[in-house]
C-alpha cells in the first residue's frame, strides 16, 4: 500500500470501513481485519440499528445458519458486511450471508424459499462462483461470456448488486502476480459490471472496482502512477482539510446546517483524464474537492450562492444536475472556483447536494429501499427495464465488441438535451433525429401535422442539435407540460429565492 494511505477501517469491526478512502493495492487483508474486529457481535449489532425487528430476524437467522454450517463464514460475511456499508436491504445481506452454503450445496433453493422466502431464493438463483470469480481470455467478453452474466442478473437490481460485491471482493483480494484468468476477470468487469454499476448509481462501489481493475489490468501504470501520486497526498490532505474547516465556518456563520467532505480523485480517474486530455499528473486541476451536503433543495442553492460570493468561479464550470438530473438519477450542483490563497494553488470543485441526493449518488439502487414516497420503487422500475432492455441489445448486436460499444455509449458518453412542449426536458444519444424524440416521448405525429424546431418545420429524419426546442402538435406532449416547465425553471428562480431566507456575509478575501 502506497506511503501516506491508510489501512481500510472496519465497519464496527468489519462493518465500519468509510467508502471515501481511497483503496490502493488492497490485497486480501480481509480475514486479519476481521480477526481484530469485534466479530460476529458487530455486524449484527449494525443490523440491529439498521432495521426493523423483522428484517433484522432475516438477517440474523441467515447469519447463524451460515455459522453453524460453514467452518469459516468468509467472502458471505465479507459481502454481507459490504452491502450493509453501502445501505442495502435486508434481503441482499441475507442473501450474501447464505450464498456459500449454495455453492458448497449445503442448502437447495426449496430449502431457502422455505426458511428466507421466495425473495432471497430468486436472488441466489444462478448465481454461481464461476460468474464471479471466472472471466474470458480475450481482450474483451464473448457473446457467451456476456449471455452468462446478463443470466445471472436477470434484470434484477439487487442480483445485479450482489455479482458486483462478490466480484469487487474478488478483484481487491487478488495477490501479484496475476493470472491471465484474472486479466480476463478484471477486463469483463470494465466492459460490462462497470457501466452497470454506474446506471444503477453505486458511485461508491464503481470507484473501487475501477481502481481494484486498473491494478490488475496495467499493473506497470498503475504502480507507476501510485508512486507518483503518494508524495503529493500529504499536500491534497492538508488541503482539504483547511477546505473543510472554512466552508464549515462559512456556512454556520449563515446558519446553514451542513455536512462537509473532502474527497480526493482515485488512481483510475486520474489516468483516465491523463489519457483522455494528454495532461500531466501536475497539470490535472480537480484532483481535490469539497462536497457540501444540505437538507433541502433551496439550501443547495444558497450554499452556492454563498460559495461565488465567497470565492471566485471560473466561467463555464457550473452544472446544475439538480435542475437536470443525470440518466443514472443523480444529482448534485457543481462548480469550481480559482486557486484559493494559502490553501490551494490548483482550483477546487465544489459539489452541493441533499441528503437523498448524496445516498443516490453513493449508494444508488442498493439505497432505494430506505426513499419514501415510493421514490425507490420508481427508480428500481426504470433501472430494471433499462437492465431487460440489454438482453435485447445483445441479441440484436452483430458482434459483442459493438455490444459493450453501445452500452458504454448510454453510460459515459455525453448527450442531447432539447427541449419539447412547454419546457420538457428530452436526453437524446447523439445523433438523434425527429423521430427518435417521438419514440422517447412515446407520441405519435397526428396526421398533416408537422414537427417544428427552433420555429422552423421540419421533416422526421432532421437530426437535433444540444438546445433545441421542437414543438410537437400532440396532445401527450403537451400533458405534463406544466410540472416540466416549473422543473426548468428550477435552477434560475431556486438561487433567487433561496438568498432572500439565508444573511450573506461577504469576507474580507471576497471583497478584494
Amino acid at each position: 500500500m502506497a506511503a501516506g494511505l491508510g489501512e481500510p477501517r472496519a465497519l464496527a469491526g468489519i462493518c465500519n470501513m468509510n467508502m471515501s478512502e481511497r483503496f490502493f493495492g488492497y490485497c486480501g487483508h480481509m480475514k486479519q481485519e476481521m480477526a481484530k474486529s469485534t466479530g460476529d457481535s458487530g455486524f449484527l449489532e449494525q443490523v440491529r440499528q439498521s432495521f426493523n425487528t423483522a428484517d433484522a430476524d432475516l438477517v440474523g437467522r441467515a447469519h447463524a445458519l451460515a455459522r453453524s454450517r460453514l467452518q469459516d463464514q468468509g467472502v458471505g460475511l465479507q459481502a454481507a458486511c459490504l452491502l450493509l456499508e453501502q445501505q442495502a436491504d435486508a434481503i441482499s445481506i441475507a442473501s450474501a450471508l447464505l450464498a456459500p452454503l449454495v455453492w458448497q450445496g449445503l442448502i437447495d433453493s426449496t430449502d431457502i424459499e422455505k426458511r428466507f422466502g421466495v425473495d432471497v431464493a430468486d436472488t441466489l438463483e444462478d448465481l454461481l462462483p464461476s460468474a464471479i470469480h471466472h472471466g474470458g481470455s480475450g481482450t474483451h467478453p464473448s457473446r457467451e461470456d456476456i449471455q452468462s452474466l446478463l443470466t445471472v442478473i436477470r434484470g434484477t437490481p439487487r442480483r445485479a448488486l450482489l455479482l458486483i460485491v462478490f466480484r469487487l471482493l474478488t478483484l481487491e483480494q487478488a495477490v501479484s502476480p496475476f493470472s491471465d484468468s484474472l486479466q480476463g476477470l478484471a477486463r469483463e468487469t470494465l466492459d460490462l459490471l462497470l457501466p452497470i454499476a454506474n446506471r444503477l448509481g453505486l458511485g461508491a462501489l464503481q470507484r473501487r472496482l475501477e481502481d481494484a481493475c486498473f491494478r490488475i489490468v496495467d499493473t506497470p501504470h498503475y504502480e507507476r502512477l501510485e508512486q507518483r501520486v503518494a508524495p503529493i497526498r500529504a499536500e491534497d490532505d492538508k488541503c482539504l482539510h483547511l477546505l473543510m474547516i472554512g466552508v464549515q465556518r462559512l456556512l454556520a456563520n449563515n446558519h446553514i446546517p451542513c455536512r462537509v467532505q473532502g474527497r480526493t480523485k482515485s488512481l483510475y480517474s486520474i489516468h483516465r483524464k491523463i489519457q483522455r486530455t494528454g495532461k500531466s499528473l501536475d497539470a490535472i486541476m480537480d484532483r481535490v474537492g469539497v462536497r457540501v451536503i444540505v437538507s433541502s433543495v433551496p439550501e443547495c442553492y444558497a450554499v452556492l450562492g454563498l460559495l461565488h460570493a465567497h470565492f471566485k468561479p471560473i466561467p463555464g464550470t457550473f452544472d446544475d444536475y439538480i435542475g437536470l438530473p443525470k440518466n443514472n438519477g443523480y444529482q448534485s450542483l457543481h462548480t469550481c472556483v480559482y486557486p484559493i490563497r494559502e490553501i490551494s494553488h490548483k482550483p477546487i470543485e465544489f459539489q452541493v447536494r441533499t441528503e437523498l441526493m448524496h445516498l443516490e449518488a453513493e449508494h444508488g439502487t442498493a439505497a432505494h429501499w430506505r426513499y419514501k414516497n415510493g421514490q425507490g420503487m420508481i427508480r428500481d422500475q426504470q433501472q430494471t427495464q433499462w437492465m431487460h432492455s440489454l438482453v435485447v441489445q445483445h441479441r440484436e448486436a452483430p458482434s459483442s465488441e459493438a455490444f459493450i460499444r453501445r452500452l458504454h455509449h448510454q453510460v459515459f458518453k455525453d448527450h442531447l438535451v432539447v427541449f419539447g412542449n412547454g419546457g420538457r426536458i428530452v436526453r437524446l444519444e447523439e445523433r438523434a433525429t425527429v423521430q427518435d424524440y417521438l419514440k422517447i416521448i412515446n407520441a405519435r405525429l397526428p396526421r398533416n401535422n408537422v414537427v417544428k424546431v427552433n420555429g422552423r418545420v421540419v421533416t422526421l429524419d432532421c437530426p437535433l442539435r444540444d438546445g433545441d426546442s421542437i414543438e410537437v402538435p400532440t396532445d401527450g406532449d403537451a400533458k405534463d407540460a406544466r410540472r416540466e416547465t416549473m422543473r426548468a425553471k428550477q435552477s434560475r428562480a431556486a438561487l433567487t429565492g433561496s438568498l432572500s431566507v439565508f444573511p450573506l456575509e461577504k469576507s474580507p478575501e471576497a471583497e478584494e
